[in-house]
């Protein structure tokens, strides 16, 4: 594993993965989040306190940079009173991380925005404030829910509730491109805002994918938008843009489609407990995965990946880029690079150390 004792003590008692970011090769960024124990969540729950408000922190891992040798290789940036956080990854207009609250509870929760990477770390101004400086002046940055960030042609975009696509431009500037598409509850759930978006995925910039609601589906050319007709209506949850010049797509308990423009097939019926999370191409194939598991789809057959015990249980929360697959969630991380998987850090085999050195054992 690539964490010493000590550090996990630091960072990672009594702790999961919530999300993760390749930010490149040598920097891996995570959501950490703290685990309650049983007295702990009976005293939250009869309280009354909210469990999207407890103790988080953004991690960076470096690795194969000569200045930072072990014990030297995890940075901590706390967040207290934050909601649930949303983790992605920029190369321009420099290289770092964005994190994004996802949700705007309360007044003084307005979508917050931590970035770190080149040069110091900063709390930049939040999304509700943008709707005056974005690109297009006046058009707020997201409707609802932020509930996706990722990396296309090296810039940082997300995806939100009530059919929301951004992206960000620099420093407190941010573009919205959902003044031209709807915002209309769907037919099947009238007073709801089921509509999209939970995920969206792309070749380039002007060739981008949106997916969620019940079978909403939306193309944009850089340019405008355009709805895709889709065989189900379903809740959708996650997509993917293939090496292959496939899109595909999943939603309620992983039923799976393939296809592109209005031509889409189903290649799985789905019936697990829990739908893919994230999609995400890396080799020759799609890798998918939920708190439940790791599956792959190769030639259109999805399929349990075939991986070490100790890194399927890092299932959770996938990450790609750079050359290098990220997984991460409620057991530790791993990364997959060059054909090989590299376990980062197991709770479980960690826990066990632990427990032996407060016994005299080992």
């Amino acid at each position: 594993m690539l964490i010493a004792l000590e550090e996990y003590k630091r960072l990672f008692r009594r702790a999961f993965f919530r999300d993760c970011a390749v930010r490149s090769r040598n920097a891996f960024m995570f959501i950490r989040e703290t685990s309650l124990t049983d007295a702990e969540l009976a005293e939250e729950e009869e309280g009354g306190y909210n469990p999207d408000l407890r103790p988080k922190g953004i991690i960076t891992y470096i690795r194969g940079v000569p200045e930072f040798q072990p014990g030297n290789q995890w940075f901590i940036s706390p967040q207290y009173g934050w909601e649930t956080i949303v983790l992605g990854s920029a190369l321009k207009p420099l290289d770092q991380s964005v994190s994004v609250e996802r949700t705007a509870v309360f007044p003084s929760m307005d979508h917050r925005v931590y970035v770190t990477g080149s040069g110091p770390a900063y709390q930049d101004e939040s999304l509700a404030s943008m709707s005056d400086k974005t690109a297009k002046a006046g058009i707020a940055v997201t409707r609802g829910a932020v509930t996706r960030l990722k990396q296309l042609d090296g810039w940082l975009y997300g995806c939100g509730s009530g059919r929301t696509l951004f992206k960000r431009l620099d420093k407190g500037t941010w573009e919205s491109f959902s003044q031209d598409i709807p915002r209309v509850p769907d037919e099947r759930h009238v007073g709801s805002s089921e509509e999209g978006f939970e995920d969206f995925d792309g070749w380039s910039e002007s060739d981008i994918y949106a997916v969620g609601g019940y079978g909403d589906v939306w193309h944009f050319d850089g340019k405008g938008w355009r709805q895709i007709p889709f065989p189900t209506k379903e809740p959708l949850k996650s997509v993917c843009c293939g090496g292959d010049g496939q899109v595909y797509i999943s939603g309620y308990e992983g039923v799976t489609f393939v296809g592109r423009g209005d031509r889409w097939k189903k290649i799985f019926d789905g019936g697990i407990s829990l739908g893919f999370r994230d999609m995400v191409w890396y080799e020759d194939r799609v890798w998918c995965t939920s708190d439940y598991g790791l599956w792959t789809i190769h030639e259109e057959r999805v399929g349990v990946a075939d991986v070490p015990p100790t890194v399927a249980a890092c299932a959770g929360h996938l990450s790609v880029g750079d050359g290098v697959l990220l997984l991460a969630g409620y057991s530790g991380a791993a990364f997959r690079e060059r054909g090989a998987w590299q376990q980062i850090v197991s709770f479980h085999t960690m826990e066990t150390l632990l427990d032996a050195e407060a016994h005299g054992r080992g």
